[in-house]
């Protein structure tokens, strides 16, 4: 994969331990390249995103050379970041249904993911 920098932003109201957070749980699977109150970019390539759900203010959603990554910020519990092999594995990290699905839409809208239905055309990390 060629280096590309993808930015994960932080909300105006973000707490130094949300950006710490933030840093910290992307660094473990992303080269972090530059930093600012609202933003951490990363080498990798933003596959996604999806809005408002469930209590996330918003999710994105990241192809690294390590795999794939979801980032979010969970209103109740801050940033959460999610490593994952393949993209199918991404929903799993959370637990609640409709976020599942708004994850697996976001993928399969982007073509990362097959239609349901049709796993024979699935492939990950083409757009």
């Amino acid at each position: 994969m060629a280096s590309e920098i993808a930015e994960f932003p932080l909300p105006a109201d973000a707490t130094d331990e949300e950006r710490a957070t933030a840093k910290r749980e992307i660094g473990k699977h992303a080269r972090i390249v530059g930093e600012e109150p609202r933003v951490i970019r990363f080498e990798g390539t933003k596959i996604g995103q999806t809005g408002p759900v469930w209590h996330l203010q918003y999710t994105r959603l990241y192809k690294l050379s390590t795999g794939y990554l979801v980032a979010a910020h969970d209103l109740h519990e801050g940033i959460k970041v999610f490593h994952a092999d393949q993209p199918e594995d991404l929903p799993r990290a959370f637990e609640n249904d409709t976020v599942r699905e708004f994850i697996e839409d976001e993928l399969r809208y982007r073509k990362i993911l097959a239609p349901e239905g049709d796993a024979a055309a699935a492939r990950p990390g083409h757009q």
